[in-house]
């Protein structure tokens, strides 16, 4: 199979002809100003700038600065970060000459060793194109050739020679005064930090519609997706032995944030997970001012809602407070069997201390999660909350909870040497596993503990270097290293009561990135 043969399995079919499609009509229209596009978010080496970016808006104590949804625009980067010395990843969404195309390549080696298991080499080639075809467009495009996705036991697409392939970003974005648009394929993520209850950066990236409108201190984000099919195992298959699993899936959600001070934001938010066999968008799911959990109650549909709300709170320059409730299913009455179904609910809380960059003054975070037993699963294997195989929301998963804490310095804005502690409970509940309704059958009231089953316990520490090789000027310009070692402890490990066993793992990449522009004006 050659590389074209490839990609052409890999990716949805409309996808290839659509993006060249709407290139060729975005480089017919004429550049007459400047446009912008947000930074990738959920990779090496451009997290290292949303490190940096996060830490120096609440050293401001400045929620302003600190847009409410992600991913994060270049402008917004760039003009926190004015007094910071630009990497070369935010180099490659900066403001474009007339008529230029940048193309850009980021080609990695990786080595990556754990405990009991043989070393693995995992290359990667990933490279794009950013233009901006007039004053209010942008368009980008990234794709990534990688061996570790190909090993991932969660990956299910094409494999080519021991490598997997996709495009993460492949976007036109349009920015008008208050409003924003955004067709395509990205990561995105909604809540105080990147890796969160709802919408993480760890989740795959969504073919979606998004839209933001800013005025004052009101914020409105709307989001719609198609996702891929449904997943079923054998009890699945039993239990809807009239299914052929054929489902179209679909993620929809809005959220409002209100910035009460410049120090304390509050977002509400709403999405809902929905399909089925032949199922379309539904219009009342396209409808942004909808509550989607009154809907699919009129609609008698059985969909899977949620709603909930999170803060960031600044009390004074240089600290953050921050959280996020998520509530997936809150029972109120107590009159049928049915209403003896736990409680699904996650609760993440945070605190953030910023550093300063050169000084022996590191960054500080303590965060708590926590996330009950079925939170993000459903009877349907079609409303799950999964995009992949793998969970939309927080990587933890349900019926666990952890707590770290990371000590990050950094020698210079390019820079970082961290330090995180983490321990972790995990019962036996998975999204993964079969639903299964237990108090159906319990007479009375029907209670179970916080984790469930046996409880793995894990302890862990890392130590994590990242950032630019500064031996010269072009080595600090091009060559990103990231380091990571660990070691870990589990009690009752596989959930077996009373088994041992330690972990440790070592993780080093080095990459190169570079681009150029060509003009493709008259």
């Amino acid at each position: 199979m050659n590389l074209i043969s490839y990609w052409r399995k890999t990716l949805p079919r409309w996808l290839l002809p659509v993006t060249g499609l709407l290139l060729a009509v975005l480089i017919s229209i004429p550049a007459t100003s400047l446009a912008d596009v947000p930074l990738p978010p959920g990779r090496s080496p451009f997290d290292l700038d949303y490190e940096l970016f996060y830490q120096a808006a609440v050293a401001a104590g400045d929620l302003r600065l600190l847009p409410p949804v992600g991913p994060f625009y270049h402008s917004a980067l760039s003009r926190t970060l004015a007094d910071r010395s630009q990497s070369s990843a935010l180099d490659i969404v900066s403001i474009l000459p007339d008529s230029d195309i940048r193309f850009f390549a980021i080609t990695t080696e990786r080595y990556q060793a754990r405990r009991r298991a043989r070393g693995k080499d995992l290359p990667s080639l990933a490279g794009g194109a950013y233009y901006q075809p007039s004053s209010h467009f942008g368009t980008l495009l990234l794709f990534d050739l990688d061996r570790a996705r190909a090993l991932d036991p969660d990956y299910t697409g094409k494999k080519w020679r021991g490598l997997a392939g996709d495009i993460e970003t492949a976007a036109i974005y349009f920015k008008k005064s208050s409003l924003t648009l955004t067709l395509g394929r990205q990561r995105v993520f909604w809540g105080p930090r990147p890796v969160n209850l709802l919408l993480s950066t760890t989740a795959a990236p969504l073919d979606l519609f998004s839209a933001e409108y800013g005025k004052g201190r009101l914020h409105f984000s709307f989001l719609f997706a198609r996702l891929d099919g449904s997943r079923p195992d054998s009890l699945d298959r039993l239990h809807f032995p009239d299914r052929s699993f054929n489902d179209n899936r679909y993620l929809v959600g809005h959220r409002l944030d209100i910035l009460f001070h410049r120090t304390f934001r509050l977002g509400l938010f709403e999405t809902s997970l929905f399909g089925g066999e032949g199922r379309p968008p539904e219009l009342y799911y396209l409808n942004p001012l909808q509550f989607f959990h009154t809907a699919q109650l009129n609609e008698e549909t059985d969909d899977n809602t949620i709603l909930g709300l999170d803060f960031t709170f600044l009390p004074y320059p240089g600290y953050s407070i921050y959280g996020q409730l998520l509530i997936d299913d809150f029972q109120i009455d107590r009159r049928v069997p049915a209403d003896q179904e736990p409680n699904e609910i996650g609760l993440l809380a945070g605190f953030f201390k910023a550093g300063q960059v050169g000084l022996f003054s590191p960054d500080l975070r303590l965060e708590y999660v926590k996330i009950t037993n079925r939170t993000y699963h459903q009877r349907d294997p079609c409303n799950r909350y999964l995009f992949r195989n793998k969970l939309l929301g927080h990587p933890l998963g349900p019926d666990a909870d952890s707590l770290s804490l990371m000590i990050r310095f950094w020698p210079a804005s390019r820079q970082f040497v961290e330090l995180e502690g983490a321990y972790r409970r995990q019962g036996e509940g998975s999204i993964y596993q079969f639903w299964e309704e237990p108090w159906a059958e319990s007479e009375g009231d029907y209670n179970e503990p916080f984790p469930t089953g046996v409880v793995e316990k894990v302890f862990a520490i890392a130590v994590r270097l990242q950032g630019y090789l500064p031996l010269s000027r072009y080595t600090s310009d091009h060559l990103f290293v990231a380091v990571e070692a660990g070691l870990g402890s589990i009690d009752n490990s596989g959930h077996v009561r009373g088994r041992k066993s330690t972990t440790g793992w070592l993780d080093v990449s080095v990459s190169w990135l570079g681009f150029m522009e060509v003009d493709v004006g008259n």
